[in-house]
């Protein structure tokens, strides 16, 4: 964002914090939440609304696990930072059980476990090969050789440690529970570098030691640093009115992640993804659905769950997800700004990172621990 002479008013009311949350998603959130352990007076700004984002867009998934399966990972990044990846998106589920069980918010936490699909016989061998590592390296899973939906699927890996949460409600109790102060409907116009940092927003002026970037695929309006390294690119989901019966029972992921499903408690069935063959389009800030995707997304009913065809649809929505050019999440401080730090681009796995990353973010900004696989300084090499 950019600011003009005329609104760059002095005598706004000036307010201060130890750290300055940018951002009120699951970062954000995360990110408050664990520096509330370490008695830190925090405020977080949000320049729409509680989980306007991606956060409150997504289907809810809490999966182990991170854009691509356990085989393509190994040959990625190599089978300790593999097994470092999934081992980091598996406690990431835990520490949401764990706070569940703790705290008298309800958000829907649901421990189904999960399904991954195969909806190709090449997929089903992906699946099997990432399931012989991931037993070698100590996961707990289980490969299936039939379709355990009976749905024409070929087989698939079970998860147990998955499941599926309202993720507003996520987001919200962890904000509940760090007791920072929100200033939601507050755009950040600046950030600058004086004797300590400032925010500014239109109402007011923030002086702060450390600011924590939690704008994930909104960064590079903020920061023109994130434009050639964070992608922002939309998803679309559905959701239909409540069907007479349960037809799963287990959060699903399917076709490599290209379309993902689960049913919801009051049995409403939640579709999305089908945007494959519409890449080229489904990129960009607009908050809009498209009639190629979500006729495509009725179409996977139609053909794999007929039960819910014909079932009136109640929801449609997009949200916009920040995807990096190597799959990982880029976690450090900016180089023009010091003590301002970020997390940022789960790849549309914000879920599977969120808690775990903003706990990993606040160690970096507060105590000074290297960011190690997720650190920015791997592409410092990308011209500024």
């Amino acid at each position: 964002m950019t600011i003009s002479i005329w609104q760059d008013e002095l005598n706004k009311p000036r307010e201060k914090y130890d750290v300055v949350i940018v951002g009120g998603g699951i970062m954000g959130a995360g990110s408050a939440y664990w520096l509330s352990k370490r008695g830190l007076r925090v405020c977080i700004v949000e320049s729409q609304y509680i989980a306007s984002g991606a956060s409150g867009r997504n289907a809810g998934f809490l999966l182990r696990g991170i854009h691509s399966y356990y085989n393509e990972s190994v040959k990625q990044y190599g089978r300790d930072n593999a097994s470092m990846l999934f081992r980091f998106t598996e406690e990431n589920v835990r520490l949401i059980g764990e706070f569940a069980k703790r705290i008298s918010h309800d958000f829907n936490y649901e421990p189904s476990g999960s399904y991954l699909l195969a909806c190709s016989l090449e997929e089903l061998h992906d699946l099997e090969e990432s399931h012989q590592l991931m037993i070698e390296d100590g996961f707990d899973v289980e490969y299936l050789k039939q379709d355990p939906l009976d749905r024409s699927y070929y087989g698939a890996l079970y998860n147990s440690c998955d499941g599926g949460v309202n993720p507003v409600k996520l987001v919200k109790a962890l904000i509940a529970e760090s007791g920072a102060q929100l200033y939601d409907g507050e755009a950040v116009m600046s950030i600058r570098q004086d004797k300590q940092l400032q925010v500014m927003t239109a109402n007011r002026i923030i002086d702060c030691d450390k600011v924590l970037l939690a704008t994930n695929a909104y960064s590079q309006l903020l920061e023109s640093w994130f434009k050639e390294r964070v992608q922002p690119i939309k998803g679309q989901i559905l959701v239909t009115q409540p069907l007479r019966k349960r037809i799963l029972e287990k959060v699903c992921y399917a076709n490599y992640g290209w379309e993902y499903f689960r049913q919801l408690p009051d049995n409403r069935f939640l579709l999305g993804g089908c945007r494959q063959r519409f890449q080229d389009t489904e990129v960009g800030y607009a908050d809009c659905t498209s009639l190629q995707v979500q006729a495509s997304l009725e179409s996977y009913i139609k053909d794999r769950f007929p039960e819910a065809a014909g079932v009136p649809i109640d929801y449609r929505w997009s949200g916009i997800m920040a995807f990096t050019q190597d799959g990982l999440p880029l976690v450090g401080e900016l180089e023009r700004l010091p003590n301002v730090y970020f997390a940022v681009g789960c790849n549309g796995h914000g879920f599977s990172y969120g808690l775990n990353l903003s706990k990993l973010l606040v160690e970096v900004a507060v105590a000074g621990k290297d960011a190690g696989i997720f650190s920015s300084r791997r592409l410092f090499q990308i011209a500024n």
